[in-house]
């Protein structure tokens, strides 16, 4: 009977071994086990003393030249046995995914506009401050920067009377626009309140309005900011000189000087004069001709008694000695002089001493 169980137990032994998962070794013992294979196979494992010497002629470098194949095929199986230790290894982060598409390819044509937009969007324009701190760029010049910081308000204001119809942002996601209100129902100003998520933001917004279509750059700061941004616009003078005819009493055609009816085409005017020197606040914005007089137009309304000279330069002088200075006539209407004549040469100056300011104003053309 004893016999007859013992032979039960022996033949269920083969299916129980079959059911049973098999054991997880660790990397380590698997080495071990690899690398006692190699030498085994190689030959007779050598005693404890025999580990110790090898080990210390290992670690001072001075293995004898004939110390056996064991050896080697221990060292063989020991390095496979790292290399396949570091193949498992996990891989690195995956590669960073690119977000847009490669750029379509351009034709000479398309270059050609890329190149002209980017000539005016770089145009040497430069804003200029109000007495008031706001920010003024020539509208139509260039293109416009507005920079702004999180949790900081920059407000761009629009011309006086003038309605937005649509605003469209290049990231919706970190730019807010809103909208704002200033001034009474007969001379409403729009201000447009813009607010970045973040430092570090690249963008662009366009305004179409019921007068014209703005392109605005958006950029964001860490601290920097601009607080209160407008333009000036060109048909600025066309309107101060409607109001004056008005207020006068004069006809469309009356005076010579203005735009639109006053008989005076805006295509014929001559801009080609250069500024230089000093850079005071009075700085003129531009200097421009009509063919017989020349325009003088200030950032903002010049006051006689802080008003800059104006004096005439004739084609005189040289290395070591000063053009010779003329008087000039002319007269301040509103934010600008209006000089009798088509001025070559002349120059604007403030104060007296040392802390004068001068700017030169040279026609191109003219020595």
């Amino acid at each position: 009977m004893r016999k007859a169980c013992l032979a039960a137990v022996l033949a269920a032994l083969p299916a129980l071994a079959q059911g049973q998962e098999p054991a997880q070794v660790p990397a380590i013992l698997q080495t071990n086990a690899a690398a006692a294979a190699s030498a085994g196979a190689a030959g007779p494992a050598p005693s404890d003393g025999a580990n110790a010497t090898a080990a210390a002629q290992v670690s001072a470098g001075t293995v004898p030249a004939g110390s056996g194949k064991g050896a080697d095929a221990s060292t063989a199986a020991n390095r496979a046995a790292a290399k396949q230790a570091a193949n498992t290894v996990p891989a690195g982060m995956p590669p960073p995914i690119q977000l847009l598409s490669p750029s379509a390819p351009l034709n000479a044509k398309e270059k050609q506009g890329i190149a002209l937009a980017h000539r005016w969007a770089s145009a040497p324009y430069m804003p200029h401050a109000d007495a008031d701190g706001v920010i003024r760029f020539p509208y139509g010049a260039t293109l416009p920067t507005v920079v702004c910081a999180p949790l900081q308000v920059c407000d761009l204001a629009l011309q006086p009377g003038e309605v937005v119809h649509d605003i469209t942002l290049g990231d919706k996601v970190r730019w807010k626009v809103l909208p704002g209100l200033s001034g009474s129902p007969a001379g409403q100003v729009t201000h447009l309140i813009i607010k970045p998520a973040d430092a570090g933001l690249m963008s662009s917004m366009m305004v179409q309005t019921d007068r014209r279509t703005y392109a605005v750059k958006l950029v964001s700061a860490r601290v920097q900011w601009m607080p209160l941004i407008a333009f000036s616009y060109p048909d600025d003078m066309q309107d101060q000189w409607s109001a004056y005819r008005t207020t006068v009493g004069l006809p469309a055609a009356g005076v010579g000087v203005g735009f639109g009816t006053s008989g005076i085409n805006a295509g014929n005017l001559d801009f080609g004069f250069r500024l230089s020197g000093d850079a005071p606040g009075w700085r003129p914005l531009r200097v421009y001709s009509d063919g017989s007089k020349t325009y003088i137009q200030f950032p903002r309304p010049v006051a006689f008694g802080s008003a800059p000279a104006l004096v005439g330069l004739s084609n005189d002088g040289g290395w070591f000695s000063s053009p010779s200075k003329m008087m000039v006539n002319y007269r301040i209407l509103g934010d600008r002089y209006v000089v009798d004549r088509v001025l070559d040469r002349a120059e604007l100056v403030s104060g007296v001493g040392s802390g004068q300011d001068r700017v030169l104003i040279t026609r191109d053309g003219a020595r």
